[in-house]
Order: structure tokens, then C-alpha cells, then sequence
């Protein structure tokens, strides 16, 4: 079957692909129906990643956050016309039926990242669509069967949009012991940080608060309170946990100020992403024997419980703020609108596209 579909091949810069799809062994061919632009694509649109970082990934499709349907499936594990999303970090383990399989720990009984409780997306092998590999830009693709997830009849498509930025928040919450009566803080007042607010107010009973620049935007968020940067009143919050879900250069201030403003013992998790190294107090660290620890993309079992928090009426009426509104895509220009529209986009939400190609 041939799928049409659209590659970066240099900054600002789409091209027209067609590619003959066929579907492989444990995989299911799947209809893109809906979605979203993420940071780290309008990232490589505007070129701002190394020259040899940009020079190995073009010609790439980009996306990553997306919602499909079942067209066929040779294993029956999902029904035609099901809506589904695609987890799109993709490891051997994943899709050659789980452990002993890998390629990378072939000589232990156990997987390591299994181990450990990280998950998949912390595999150094691990394939990422619009990263390494192509991303969903098209009209069809041959996807493992392992990396679907079936979506509820109760959820929107536009909300199950989402799902991947929910998913990344479940990982950013997996590297918390202990969730539960505690003084939570996020620093971030972007879509980031609203997704870990609403799904640590879905799934916990602690404090959440958030702290940031923009108060238009913090008064959107499902917090208990929150706080804009630089109040001297954040040392009183006696937080005993932090997420920095800020990123870029301003990571570093917000790190620093994390330091200064949690308790002692206290666990900080970055999920941020700076493409530059960045200065942060360690002496403070030491001295108030804290636990620093990161966390990058989500695993199948996070996208599973996305979607099932997706169910939620409180949660999906929270992802609801989000949606700028729906973008028909027909063609490659109506493709170009949507990424130079998110380039300028200031707001706390993003537009959905709606494939139609």
C-alpha cells in the first residue's frame, strides 16, 4: 500500500514522500488520524540541534504524539476500525516478545532497566520515531504490535492526542519513591508542567503546587497554589518533592532555585531538555543531602496507564484546556501552517492536526 507523507530534509524545509508500506511480522497496519507537534520537532524544523546532529537525522518524518486506527492486523490482537496510540520508543525486548530477546543484555537472566524499575526508554538502544527513526507524518504505517495501545470509547481522539505527554509524565513519577501526603512543587509554567500537575492531582493526595513566570498561565493550572519565580516566600513551602519541567538555558535557574527552595532530603526529578551545559549549586546538594535524578521519555506500560487516566472525566476535562483547536491537513502547506503556528504559539496548549492527505 502506497502512504504519503512529509520528511524535514533541512530547516524550515518539508518534502513529499511516498513509500510502499508493507506490513511485518508482529506489526499491524495503522491509519494516522490525529496529531500533535512536540518541542523536540519544532527543534529539528528550525534547525536547532549541532550540524552533525541535523546532517544524520534529515531526511526524517517528524511526530511523535499520535492516534491512529486499526486497518489490519495478521495477529488479532486488535479489531479493524479500533483507535489506537502509538508508543513510539521502540526496543528489541518490545517487539521480539520480552525478555531474552535483547540485544544489548544478551548474557543476563534479567534486564537491567527491568531490574532497576527504569523502564524500556531508558535503553541506549531503544529506537524513537522522529528521532532516530521516522516519525508519524503519513498516512499509514507498519507498527510493532507490542508498541499499541487500544484507546477507550469514552476518550476523544483529540484528548488520546495526549496520551504521550501523560505517559511521559507517569515516567517523570516513577522516579519518586513515595508520591503520596507529601508538599509537591513543579517549576514550569508550560504544557509540561500543567500534564504533571494534572495527573499528580488525578493520582495522588499530596499538595501540588507550581511555580513559574507567566501567571496567566499558572492560574489555568489544577494546583493548590502557585507561585511565580523569585518569591522569597518558596523556601516557607517546606516541598519535599520538585520536578523542573522547564528545560532549555532557563533549566538552570530553575534548578538552582529548586535547590535552594526544597527541604532538606528532599528529591528533585529534571525532565527538562537543554541542548547546553548547564551550572548548578552541587555544594548545596551536599549539604542538604538531596536526590537528583532525570527522566526522558515513557514506557508501554506509562502509555497504558495514560489511557486509562484518560477515562477519567476530571483528567480529560483538564487535557480539554489544551487543544488550541483541530487543523485539517490536505496537504503539505496546510502542514507548514500548523509548524510556523507553533513556532509562535505562546500559549499553554498546542493545535491538533487532523491528517486528511
Amino acid at each position: 500500500m502506497l502512504s504519503k507523507g512529509f520528511k524535514i530534509v533541512s530547516p524550515n524545509t518539508f518534502e513529499i514522500y511516498y513509500e510502499d508500506v508493507n506490513i511485518k511480522a508482529n506489526e499491524a497496519l495503522v491509519k494516522i488520524d490525529m496529531a500533535a507537534i512536540c518541542k523536540a520537532d519544532l527543534r529539528y524544523f528550525l534547525g536547532l540541534r549541532s550540524e552533525r546532529i541535523l546532517g544524520l537525522k534529515y531526511p526524517m518524518r517528524l511526530l511523535h504524539e499520535a492516534v491512529g486506527t486499526i486497518i489490519k492486523d495478521p495477529t488479532n490482537t486488535f479489531e479493524i476500525g479500533d483507535t489506537v496510540v502509538l508508543v513510539p520508543n521502540i526496543t528489541d525486548c518490545s517487539i521480539n516478545g520480552g525478555e531474552g530477546n535483547c540485544n544489548l543484555y544478551k548474557n543476563v537472566a534479567i534486564c537491567p532497566l527491568k531490574d532497576n524499575n527504569l523502564g524500556e526508554n531508558y535503553c541506549p538502544k531503544a529506537k524513537f520515531a522522529s528521532s532516530n527513526i521516522d516519525g508519524f507524518s503519513c498516512e499509514y504505517i507498519s507498527f510493532p504490535i507490542s508498541n499499541i495501545v487500544k484507546v477507550g470509547h469514552k476518550v476523544s481522539k483529540e484528548v488520546a492526542v495526549f496520551s504521550e505527554l501523560t505517559s511521559v509524565a507517569m515516567a517523570a513519577m516513577r522516579r519518586v519513591r513515595d508520591l503520596n501526603s507529601k508538599t509537591i512543587a513543579l517549576w514550569g509554567d508550560g504544557i509540561v508542567g500543567y500534564i504533571l500537575a494534572s495527573v499528580l492531582k488525578s493520582k495522588t493526595n499530596s499538595k501540588i503546587i507550581v511555580i513559574g513566570k507567566h501567571e496567566e498561565k499558572l492560574k489555568k493550572f489544577p494546583v493548590d497554589n502557585y507561585y511565580l519565580v523569585g518569591q522569597s516566600s518558596l523556601k516557607e513551602l517546606n516541598m519535599d518533592i520538585a520536578f523542573e519541567c522547564v528545560g532549555g538555558i532557563g533549566s538552570q535557574g530553575a534548578i538552582n532555585e529548586i535547590i535552594d527552595s526544597i527541604a532538606i532530603g528532599g528529591e528533585i526529578v529534571l525532565t527538562g531538555v537543554s541542548e547546553e551545559n548547564i551550572e548548578i549549586n552541587t555544594r548545596k546538594i551536599l549539604e542538604k543531602g538531596l536526590r537528583l535524578t532525570g527522566t526522558t521519555r515513557s514506557s508501554i506500560e506509562d502509555f497504558q496507564e495514560s489511557v486509562k487516566l484518560m477515562e477519567n472525566l476530571n483528567y480529560s476535562n483538564s487535557i480539554e484546556q489544551l487543544i488550541n483547536g483541530v487543523k485539517v491537513i490536505n496537504n503539505i502547506s496546510d502542514y507548514y501552517v500548523v509548524f510556523e503556528e507553533e513556532v509562535k504559539n505562546k500559549s499553554l496548549g498546542k493545535t491538533i492536526m487532523k491528517f486528511s492527505i
